[in-house]
């Protein structure tokens, strides 16, 4: 029985091809990793012809330097390594018409590997997307037999026809040698010896992904070349533009021009908005004040919910503007450039572009980017890049580093077109980032070691954003953020004024005190208080007392907090990162012992290095004990960012005191 191979890329249609010609229930999905087996059945019209042929379901693969292990079992088919199916007679390769870059680039490698003897059916024809392109052409160009088919619209038996017109009745062998890395061998599902395979070729790493990219090169030249109408002037642009954009030098300078731009954008544009909220919330607080009789309960909702998840909610600009620019930047196609541009920093890191998106959701939450880094294959990889993630700068940091920020930075002009204060919150958002990608690469040289992973993505074509979308991205991303400010905050501001108004100090210690003043003493005799002082010793090699130790004990349960906290601590009631009463009160508060000012550049460049490697999120925890199912990682990562923090913010005092 001659046997045909099924090639292409994941959810191209392969396994729906295979059903549709044997007659069997092959499990179809559209994710990576569902066929990592091999399936072989016969036609289901044998019965009627002489010649017998088979179909045989192969996992989907990008290119053919295997990244899994379900990826190596169809290389090593194609080389004769896969003991379940020893010999072929034909290759039929299934080009997905709506992900052409990858399906052709994978074609175009494996008709050169096999001297042009494979077949290529041009698959999901029915869609809209094949109007803008001369598929006849593009055959042609191939210059191999080829086929347009729809599993949706026609028949099994055109398919089949075409199978048997163009049946080889020869044993399939490469005509060239596969290039595979050294690294790509570790994925070896049937334990054989590459070393010294007739068809086989070992590189380094960076040759074999050579190979790859000029596959990829000649796929996109290929598109272009039989573009219909507007879209052949459309990809003729993006080729240009991306001569710049994905330039090894200026490309790098672009991203970072970009990302600063948008940085700069969040701390600017969202002021007058999160006036508007403060006010509200404050007028809100002292509406319900006046509804309900003075004592605990008062204090509770006004002081304890009201007061601490509007501390919270005041941030919602930040975080609108964010994904707002955001979605421009994808509907633009840049984002998937930025991956590209990122793979080749991340390879230094053990990495690979794949940890750019979960990277990137981690400057909203770590919560839902530690989720995104299940799109990672490769299981090492993606424990290294979710390890990480928390070191991404995410919203929660915002109102601490606008608050040191806006008091401590002066605002003046660098090299005459950047904003000093604009600039330092760009250097925290980057150095994040920065530090991430180095404790990625320790980890996988130590905890999760192994070769890193090849990375292909399609570029779409460059198009204009529109705001509607970006608009609707905004308005979702703000829900999901007052989502976690009405349960997970709100929890955590009950807990924290519990603890903070329990046990009350001695009545005489109030008399003649302000109401402010009277909070203040209550906080510090208070369960946070003490523990504020208990920790005084630990910190104070940071530059930190007590006062600040209850700030950021507060911040463990959510970095939101810190500045409510502040707020409370020195007898102001309700503030935000923009108070001006906040601000000038860290400005004037004096050290007893040594009169000197308590805060200084020092103490807050000191402590904002501190909230940038600090592990206060206890969502992030929760999710990461889920996505890890176990208590260890938990326990690394929190570990492992409390030194980092510590250290961090311990060098950086000395350094500017």
């Amino acid at each position: 029985m001659r046997k045909i191979l099924l090639i292409g890329p994941a959810n191209s249609g392969k396994s729906a091809i295979f059903n549709l010609l044997s007659g069997a229930n092959r499990k179809v999905a559209n994710y990576n990793g569902i066929t990592v087996d091999t399936a072989t059945a016969g036609l289901i019209s044998n019965a009627r012809h002489e010649k017998k042929l088979a179909v045989v379901d192969l996992p989907g693969i990008y290119s053919l330097v295997p990244s899994s292990i379900d990826e190596a079992v169809t290389v090593s088919t194609l080389i004769g390594r896969n003991n379940q199916v020893t010999e072929f007679h034909d290759i039929v390769c299934v080009v997905d018409c709506a992900r052409l870059d990858s399906s052709l680039s994978l074609a175009l490698a494996v008709k050169e590997l096999f001297g042009g003897k494979i077949k290529i059916i041009f698959n999901k024809y029915d869609l809209d997307v094949t109007k803008n392109y001369d598929f006849d052409k593009i055959g042609e160009h191939i210059g191999v037999p080829y086929i347009k088919f729809s599993t949706m619209r026609d028949s099994g038996a055109t398919l089949e026809n075409f199978l048997r017109d163009n049946a080889s009745d020869e044993i399939l062998l490469p005509s060239g040698k596969i290039k595979l890395s050294n690294e790509s061998t570790e994925y070896n599902p049937f334990n054989v010896s590459f070393e010294e395979d007739q068809f086989v070729e070992l590189q380094n790493e960076v040759s074999a992904l050579s190979q790859i990219e000029k596959y990829q090169r000649e796929a996109r030249d290929l598109k272009a070349s039989y573009a219909i109408g507007k879209n052949k002037s459309l990809i003729q642009l993006s080729n240009k533009i991306d001569q710049f954009v994905l330039h090894p030098l200026l490309g790098g300078i672009i991203f970072l021009a970009i990302f600063y731009l948008i940085f700069h954008s969040i701390y600017t544009w969202a002021g007058p908005a999160m006036d508007l909220i403060d006010g509200g919330v404050g007028a809100f607080g002292e509406y319900i004040a006046t509804l309900l009789p003075e004592g605990m309960l008062n204090s509770f909702i006004v002081d304890g919910i009201i007061a601490g998840v509007g501390g919270v909610v005041i941030f919602l600009p930040q975080i609108m503007i964010l994904f707002f620019l955001l979605s421009l930047l994808e509907q633009s196609g840049y984002i998937s450039r930025a991956s590209i541009i990122t793979d080749r920093a991340m390879s230094y890191f053990g990495l690979n572009g794949k940890a750019f998106l979960p990277y990137l959701s981690g400057f909203a939450c770590s919560v839902p980017a530690i989720m995104a880094t299940r799109t990672i294959s490769d299981k090492k990889e993606r424990l290294a890049t979710l390890m990480t993630i928390p070191l991404i700068t995410c919203s929660a940091r915002l109102p601490v580093y606008i608050l040191l920020i806006g008091t401590f930075v002066p605002e003046k002009t660098v090299f005459g077109i950047f904003n000093s204060q604009a600039l330092a919150f760009f250097f925290l958002y980057f150095l994040g980032s920065i530090v991430a990608l180095i404790i990625a690469k320790i980890f996988r040289l130590t905890l999760y070691k192994g070769s890193t992973t090849s990375f292909i993505i399609e570029l779409p074509l460059y198009q204009m954003p529109t705001f509607k979308p970006a608009f609707k991205s905004m308005i979702f991303k703000g829900k999901v953020f007052l989502k976690k400010a009405g349960t997970i905050i709100l929890g955590l501001s009950m807990v924290i004024w519990f603890l903070s108004t329990f046990p009350k100090p001695a009545q005489e210690m109030l008399v003649g005190k302000t109401e402010a003043e009277a909070a203040a003493i209550s906080l510090e005799h208070s369960t946070i208080g003490q523990f504020g002082k208990l920790i005084e010793p630990v910190i104070k090699p940071l530059g930190y007392n007590w006062k600040m130790g209850v700030g950021i004990t507060v911040a463990m349960g959510a970095r939101e907090l810190f500045v409510s906290t502040l707020g409370t601590i020195y007898a102001l009631g309700d503030v935000d990162e923009e108070s001006t009463t906040l601000r000038e009160r860290l400005r004037a508060e004096i050290d007893p012992e040594t009169n000197e000012p308590v805060f200084n550049t020092a103490v807050a460049w000191s402590l904002l290095i501190f909230f940038a490697f600090a592990m206060q999120c206890i969502s992030t925890l929760g999710i990461v004990r889920r996505e890890t199912d176990g208590w260890g990682h938990v326990f690394l990562m929190f570990g492992y960012m409390t030194i980092l923090a510590y250290g961090g913010a311990f060098v950086t005092y000395h350094l500017l005191i």
